[in-house]
Protein backbone atom coordinates (compact mmCIF):
# COMPACT_ATOMS: atom_id res chain seq x y z
CA UNK A 1 0.00 0.00 0.00
CA UNK A 2 1.24 3.54 -1.12
CA UNK A 3 1.09 5.12 2.02
CA UNK A 4 1.22 9.10 0.52
CA UNK A 5 -1.49 8.34 -1.55
CA UNK A 6 -3.59 6.65 0.65
CA UNK A 7 -3.31 9.68 3.00
CA UNK A 8 -3.71 11.90 -0.26
CA UNK A 9 -7.30 10.06 -0.73
CA UNK A 10 -8.10 10.95 3.10
CA UNK A 11 -7.48 13.96 2.89
CA UNK A 12 -9.82 14.24 -0.45
CA UNK A 13 -12.31 12.93 1.75
CA UNK A 14 -12.19 15.67 4.43
CA UNK A 15 -12.27 18.40 1.35
CA UNK A 16 -15.38 16.64 0.07
CA UNK A 17 -16.84 16.58 3.74
CA UNK A 18 -15.76 20.25 4.34
CA UNK A 19 -17.51 21.42 0.76
CA UNK A 20 -20.45 19.29 1.68
CA UNK A 21 -20.79 21.66 4.78
CA UNK A 22 -19.56 24.72 3.57
CA UNK A 23 -22.76 24.33 1.00
CA UNK A 24 -25.02 22.97 3.52
CA UNK A 25 -24.45 25.05 6.29
CA UNK A 26 -26.10 28.88 6.85
CA UNK A 27 -23.31 31.29 8.17
CA UNK A 28 -21.90 32.54 5.19
CA UNK A 29 -22.45 35.98 6.20
CA UNK A 30 -23.28 37.16 9.46
CA UNK A 31 -24.63 40.72 10.99
CA UNK A 32 -25.05 40.35 14.57
CA UNK A 33 -27.94 38.00 14.97
CA UNK A 34 -28.55 37.80 11.02
CA UNK A 35 -26.79 34.94 8.73
CA UNK A 36 -27.12 34.37 5.50
CA UNK A 37 -26.58 31.08 4.23
CA UNK A 38 -26.54 30.07 0.66
CA UNK A 39 -30.11 28.29 0.96
CA UNK A 40 -31.81 30.18 4.06
CA UNK A 41 -30.86 32.45 6.16
CA UNK A 42 -31.58 32.87 10.02
CA UNK A 43 -32.56 36.16 11.59
CA UNK A 44 -32.28 35.51 15.81
CA UNK A 45 -33.78 32.47 16.37
CA UNK A 46 -36.11 32.66 13.49
CA UNK A 47 -35.04 30.42 10.00
CA UNK A 48 -36.58 31.86 6.90
CA UNK A 49 -36.81 30.08 3.80
CA UNK A 50 -35.96 33.12 1.77
CA UNK A 51 -32.33 33.42 0.52
CA UNK A 52 -30.84 36.55 0.06
CA UNK A 53 -31.25 39.81 0.64
CA UNK A 54 -31.89 39.39 4.22
CA UNK A 55 -34.49 41.69 4.98
CA UNK A 56 -36.97 43.56 3.19
CA UNK A 57 -34.72 45.71 0.79
CA UNK A 58 -35.90 45.01 -2.71
CA UNK A 59 -33.40 43.12 -5.02
CA UNK A 60 -32.34 46.12 -6.64
CA UNK A 61 -30.88 47.48 -3.37
CA UNK A 62 -27.93 44.57 -3.16
CA UNK A 63 -28.76 43.08 -6.52
CA UNK A 64 -29.68 39.72 -7.49
CA UNK A 65 -28.55 36.47 -5.38
CA UNK A 66 -25.58 35.87 -7.96
CA UNK A 67 -22.83 35.15 -5.83
CA UNK A 68 -24.92 32.58 -3.87
CA UNK A 69 -25.63 30.91 -7.60
CA UNK A 70 -22.23 30.87 -8.44
CA UNK A 71 -21.22 29.91 -5.07
CA UNK A 72 -23.60 26.79 -5.42
CA UNK A 73 -22.78 25.99 -8.97
CA UNK A 74 -19.19 25.24 -8.41
CA UNK A 75 -19.33 23.93 -5.15
CA UNK A 76 -21.54 21.11 -6.19
CA UNK A 77 -19.38 20.67 -9.52
CA UNK A 78 -16.71 20.52 -6.35
CA UNK A 79 -18.22 17.88 -5.06
CA UNK A 80 -18.83 15.78 -8.14
CA UNK A 81 -15.24 16.10 -9.27
CA UNK A 82 -14.30 15.60 -5.54
CA UNK A 83 -16.03 12.01 -4.70
CA UNK A 84 -14.38 10.39 -7.76
CA UNK A 85 -11.32 11.60 -7.09
CA UNK A 86 -10.88 10.79 -3.60
CA UNK A 87 -12.86 7.08 -4.19
CA UNK A 88 -9.95 6.45 -7.37
CA UNK A 89 -6.98 7.71 -5.32
CA UNK A 90 -7.57 5.75 -2.55
CA UNK A 91 -8.47 2.52 -4.48
CA UNK A 92 -5.79 2.55 -6.19
CA UNK A 93 -3.53 3.20 -3.31
CA UNK A 94 -4.52 -0.14 -1.81
CA UNK A 95 -3.94 -2.05 -5.24
CA UNK A 96 -0.82 -2.47 -6.66
CA UNK A 97 -0.19 -1.35 -10.49
CA UNK A 98 -3.53 1.44 -10.37
CA UNK A 99 -0.97 4.52 -10.50
CA UNK A 100 -2.87 5.59 -13.54
CA UNK A 101 -6.29 5.57 -11.88
CA UNK A 102 -4.54 7.22 -8.91
CA UNK A 103 -3.29 10.23 -11.53
CA UNK A 104 -6.71 10.31 -13.21
CA UNK A 105 -7.83 11.02 -9.28
CA UNK A 106 -5.62 13.56 -8.70
CA UNK A 107 -6.02 15.26 -11.89
CA UNK A 108 -10.27 15.04 -10.85
CA UNK A 109 -8.57 16.80 -6.92
CA UNK A 110 -6.98 19.58 -9.28
CA UNK A 111 -10.32 20.14 -11.45
CA UNK A 112 -11.85 20.10 -8.11
CA UNK A 113 -9.72 22.51 -6.38
CA UNK A 114 -10.11 24.92 -9.25
CA UNK A 115 -14.16 24.89 -8.73
CA UNK A 116 -13.56 25.62 -5.12
CA UNK A 117 -11.54 28.60 -6.07
CA UNK A 118 -13.58 30.13 -8.38
CA UNK A 119 -16.77 29.25 -6.13
CA UNK A 120 -15.56 31.41 -3.02
CA UNK A 121 -13.57 33.80 -5.27
CA UNK A 122 -16.71 34.44 -6.79
CA UNK A 123 -18.54 34.92 -3.96
CA UNK A 124 -15.75 37.15 -1.81
CA UNK A 125 -15.41 39.31 -5.02
CA UNK A 126 -19.42 39.56 -5.39
CA UNK A 127 -20.26 39.91 -1.24
CA UNK A 128 -17.32 41.77 -0.47
CA UNK A 129 -19.18 45.23 -0.40
CA UNK A 130 -22.06 43.96 1.81
CA UNK A 131 -20.13 41.08 4.08
CA UNK A 132 -18.84 42.91 7.54
CA UNK A 133 -18.24 39.61 9.01
CA UNK A 134 -17.58 36.36 7.42
CA UNK A 135 -19.13 33.15 8.68
CA UNK A 136 -17.64 29.45 9.77
CA UNK A 137 -19.28 28.20 6.56
CA UNK A 138 -16.97 30.66 4.66
CA UNK A 139 -14.13 29.61 6.19
CA UNK A 140 -15.01 25.80 6.32
CA UNK A 141 -14.94 26.63 1.76
CA UNK A 142 -11.90 27.97 1.87
CA UNK A 143 -10.14 24.86 4.11
CA UNK A 144 -11.92 22.56 1.86
CA UNK A 145 -10.09 24.79 -0.95
CA UNK A 146 -6.52 24.74 1.16
CA UNK A 147 -7.06 20.43 1.40
CA UNK A 148 -7.87 19.96 -1.99
CA UNK A 149 -5.24 22.12 -3.73
CA UNK A 150 -2.11 20.07 -2.30
CA UNK A 151 -3.60 16.65 -2.61
CA UNK A 152 -4.23 16.37 -5.89
CA UNK A 153 -0.52 16.95 -7.07
CA UNK A 154 0.49 14.76 -4.24
CA UNK A 155 -1.81 11.56 -5.88
CA UNK A 156 -0.30 12.48 -9.47
CA UNK A 157 3.17 12.18 -7.91
CA UNK A 158 3.46 9.70 -5.02
CA UNK A 159 5.62 6.81 -5.88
Amino acid sequence: MEVLRFKSGIVMSIALLFTILALATPCWIVFGSVSIGLFVSRFGGVWDGQRFPPFNAGPSTFGNSDAQNVAIAFLVLAMVTLLPASILVIFAARVEGKDKMAKIGGALAVVSALFLLIAMASYTGLMKMLASNWGYSYAIGWAAFCLTLPAGPVAIFAK
